[in-house]
């Protein structure tokens, strides 16, 4: 009668656990990354009876989770690949929308600026038309240090969002180290394992992929190691290592503002520099990404284009004359040539973007009297002479205009002297019919490729000349060349020929391509500049146009990822409610069914008392 007894109360006992279990299920369908549970019984060992083995009932012998630990890696992994993309693809939309906007960007504001100097052009004596050009260069400087203001608002949000990070990062470190030792004392082996435990810490893993990469070792004692980067411990057993932020040195010399990322060695102040290059996905890497390249490109990019600009215009402002004839004093734009000095002699692309900040911020307008731009010639042509005195000239070529062409690498730019004199002579019948004599070294004179009816030379010394002119003669002729003195009788005859330079600026190749390289974002000192202020600017914006496209393909591909292996997961780990209720009736039945055996059992054992 024992026996009966006995298998009814360990039926009772498993259908009362396996209702206990899927009770559990049921509550926490909505909990985040629970495993559904399963209770895992066997047949009790059988006892021999004479006529064979008997059956005891049943034995519980674990509550498991349902959990495949490969597929769980891959949630790890897409989740952090998802996350990363996803804090590039947030950047580089601002990045984006600032550099492409009509209103915000810098095409406007320069196509605004030449137009004013092509309107001077027209009346080079009017000081509003001069006070025009200031104003518009004002507000081309304004633009660079709007744009240079919202993308350092884009690099700072990035540092707090690393910071911020960094601070979660070490919360859920901390977290797991907890439950390591929670899951390491309530651990009995053969199954019998903290199972909601287990569930917490690997969602605990999971929220810290979102923020950095993890690589997780399960300890043979249950405990999880959780390491970073190229192995750098974040969790060792009970134990958890700090991550922290610092900027500037050792890791960033070169700028003290860039952040970088450290292990903190417990019980000490000393630090392992992580390479972030290596994290590997997560928030965090995202950011440091975003920031340490196409923050770095951009703000590189502009601060080029300030620094070029300024000093071409600065260049040939200083070949020219002001309105009372003197030669130019003032630069037109703040000089920045020491900060590409800088750029260049940095070593880091952290250093070359440090030094292209500090430029986009000193980038403004020098001159303020309208009479001091320098709109008219620093040269000019005499009337032509004969070679030979005998003869009478049939006609005189005439210089209508004669001008300087600044140089637009950091060489010398020198001003044509006055001793000794600047011939040009003019030989009938030659192509071109000029040459220069300057000093007695005759320079041929070619037509010029991007001006029509413009020639032009270049001098040993290095004055570059551009002129035009009218007339030809029969006789071989000699036009001297010299420079203006801002004498009174010089002032009736100034013209617009160096501003017209200064217009041509807009299509001249002061760029020279940003290195496709993730290692430098500044070209080689000497290297051809090959594109226009604007056609450069586009390249920049095709840059983060490109970049911004690119990230969002891979963002979508990675979320798709995600999704998938998030349902691979629910199909395996998930709570099915029509399962579940399944179950219940199940065990409802099997739990009605033993009761009814120990029933059973208690009339048998009372008939037999009654036979007494």
């Amino acid at each position: 009668m024992s026996g009966i007894f006995s298998i009814g109360i360990s039926g009772l006992n498993a259908a009362r656990a396996a209702l206990d279990v899927t009770s559990h299920n049921i509550s926490n369908v909505n909990t985040d990354g629970y495993n559904r549970q399963r209770l895992s019984q066997s047949a009790a060992t059988p006892q021999f009876v004479g006529y064979g083995y008997a059956g005891r009932g049943v034995d519980l012998y674990a509550v498991s989770r349902l959990y495949d630990s490969f597929m769980d890696e891959q949630l790890q992994n897409v989740t952090a690949s998802s996350s990363g993309f996803q804090a590039q693809a947030t950047a580089l939309s601002d990045i984006d929308n600032l550099i492409t906007d009509a209103n915000a960007g810098l095409s406007n504001q320069m196509q605004g600026f030449y137009a004013s100097l092509q309107t001077l052009s027209q009346q080079p004596a009017s000081i509003a038309a001069r006070q025009s050009v200031i104003s518009q260069a004002e507000s081309l400087s304004g633009r660079f240090q709007s744009m240079n203001t919202r993308m350092e608002e884009v690099r700072n949000g990035l540092i707090n969002q690393i910071n911020t990070s960094v601070d979660g990062v070490n919360s859920y470190a901390r977290q797991i180290a907890a439950l390591n030792e929670q899951i390491l004392s309530l651990n009995q082996g053969e199954g019998r394992v903290p199972n909601d435990l287990l569930d917490q810490r690997d969602t605990l893993v999971r929220d810290l992929n979102k923020l950095i990469k993890t690589d997780v070792v399960e300890q043979s004692d249950g405990m999880y190691s959780v390491y970073i980067g190229q192995g750098h411990p974040l969790v060792i057993g009970e134990t958890s290592y700090e991550m922290t932020m610092t900027r500037g040195a050792p890791a960033q010399p070169e700028d003290p503002e860039a952040p970088s990322l450290a292990i903190k060695l417990p019980g000490t102040n000393n630090t392992v520099v992580l390479n972030s290059q290596l994290i590997g996905g997560g928030s965090i890497a995202g950011a440091m990404t975003t920031l340490q390249y196409d923050v770095a490109r951009v703000q590189t990019d502009l601060g080029r284009m300030a620094v070029e600009f300024s000093d071409a215009m600065n260049r040939q402002q200083a070949l020219g004359v002001d309105l009372n004839g003197q030669p130019a004093t003032a630069p037109m734009f703040a000089d920045l040539t020491a900060f590409r000095t800088n750029a260049e002699n940095a070593t880091t692309p952290a250093g070359e973007a440090k030094a292209m900040r500090d430029a986009l911020r000193r980038f403004a307008v020098a001159v303020q009297d309208p009479a001091q731009l320098a709109v008219a010639s620093g040269i000019q042509a005499g009337a032509a002479v004969p070679v030979d005195p005998t003869e009478v000239p049939g006609g005189k070529p005439a210089i209508t205009a004669i001008w300087q062409v600044s140089n637009l690498s950091p060489a010398a730019n020198p001003l044509l002297g006055a001793a000794p004199a600047l011939a040009l002579n003019y030989i009938p019948g030659n192509t071109p019919p000029f040459e220069a004599d300057y000093g007695g070294t005759i320079v041929p004179v070619t037509q010029s490729a991007t001006q029509s009816g413009v020639y032009e030379f270049t001098l040993a010394s290095g004055e570059h000349i551009a002129f035009k002119f009218e007339g030809q003669a029969a006789t071989a002729q000699t036009i001297p060349v010299t420079p203006r003195t801002g004498a009174a009788s010089e002032s009736a005859q100034l013209d617009n020929a160096n501003l017209l330079e200064m217009a041509r600026l807009q299509t001249r190749p002061l760029m020279a391509a940003t290195p496709n390289s993730t290692s430098t974002f500044m070209p080689a000192v000497g290297a051809a500049r090959t594109g226009s202020l604007q056609s450069f600017y586009g390249q920049t914006v095709s840059y983060v146009g490109s970049r911004t496209n690119v990230v969002q393909v891979s963002l979508t591909a990675q979320e798709a990822a995600l999704q998938e292996v998030k349902l691979k997961r629910e199909s395996l780990s998930g709570v099915n409610l029509d399962e579940e209720a399944a179950n219940l009736i199940r065990y409802q039945q099997a739990y009605q069914a033993s009761s009814k055996v120990i029933q059973v059992a208690q009339e048998i054992f009372q008939s037999l008392l009654d036979l007494r």
